[in-house]
């Protein structure tokens, strides 16, 4: 299987809810959202629902009909329902844990699946007719694949191979970063690391595993597992001398930093 490039970077986007969420982007950013949730026929039945599984949309904003539209998922939506008729004996109920056969798990899982109660986890996509533009928001972090450049080592290999002193590959990578930019500081945010999705060292952080992280503790562990060899973009094209020592290491870069100040917005 190829690698991928994961961009994550901050953001000041209101996560409390899926409808303030959607309220909040549409306020930055010029796209129409529909928003609401994945719903499961076991438990639309304990919510005294008589549903089969469903996508269930809540309602649509509308900013103006031309723009492109974007649905927002909430993926504990119908969990967090649930815990509010039931509160903590939501996760001692059998009935809630429908792929153990009508028995419960341990209480690790427990504890795991308490935790989409406090750790917001958000997709928000669009078909398009080379694939799917999406974004997967948590409380203070996203990752963006609305862009695409290329797969994780020919990421690399721009850096690696000198590929930087082609003026047209240089404006490849740069409207990569612009468009990373654009929707990094209209969520309030102001920096990205690109990681390898299937890194040997991150544990699983690109890939999904970053999700309970605040961002404080998503950046220490990447500089705590990637440091030696990470990468700071605009570093690297603004500075021969950083340039030139990182060529010395004769490795591809682990993972990469980017504050994007070497671009003239």
């Amino acid at each position: 299987m190829g690698r991928d490039i994961s961009p994550i970077g901050n953001h000041k986007l209101n996560t409390e809810s899926v409808k303030e969420l959607a309220e909040d982007i549409i306020s930055r950013i010029d796209i129409n959202i529909e928003y609401g949730y994945f719903g499961q026929k076991e438990h639309f039945k304990l919510l005294g629902k008589e549903k089969e599984d469903e996508l269930v949309i809540i309602d649509k904003i509308v900013k103006h009909k031309d723009f492109k539209t974007f649905r927002l998922i909430d993926d504990s939506f119908q969990l967090k329902e649930l815990h509010s008729k039931f509160g903590n004996e939501l996760f001692y109920n059998p009935d809630y844990w429908i792929y153990y056969e009508g028995k419960l798990p341990n209480e690790e899982t427990i504890l795991e699946e308490q935790k989409e109660l406090i750790h917001p986890n958000f997709s928000l996509n669009s078909d398009n007719e080379n694939g799917c533009d999406y974004l997967t928001i948590n409380k203070e972090h996203y990752s963006n694949h609305i862009p695409y450049y290329s797969r994780w080592w020919s990421f690399c290999r721009f850096f690696t191979e000198k590929n930087y002193k082609d003026k047209k590959y240089l404006e490849n990578l740069n409207n990569f970063r612009k468009s990373l930019m654009f929707y990094t500081y209209k969520f309030g945010g102001d920096k990205m690391y690109y990681l390898d999705d299937q890194s040997n060292f991150l544990e699983g952080v690109g890939q999904g595993s970053e999700w309970e992280m605040n961002w404080n503790h998503f950046e220490k562990f990447v500089l705590e597992k990637t440091s030696h060899l990470m990468l700071d973009i605009p570093k690297f094209i603004t500075d021969k001398k950083y340039r030139a020592e990182f060529h010395k290491l004769d490795e591809y870069p682990l993972s990469f930093v980017d504050d994007f100040n070497d671009i003239n917005q």
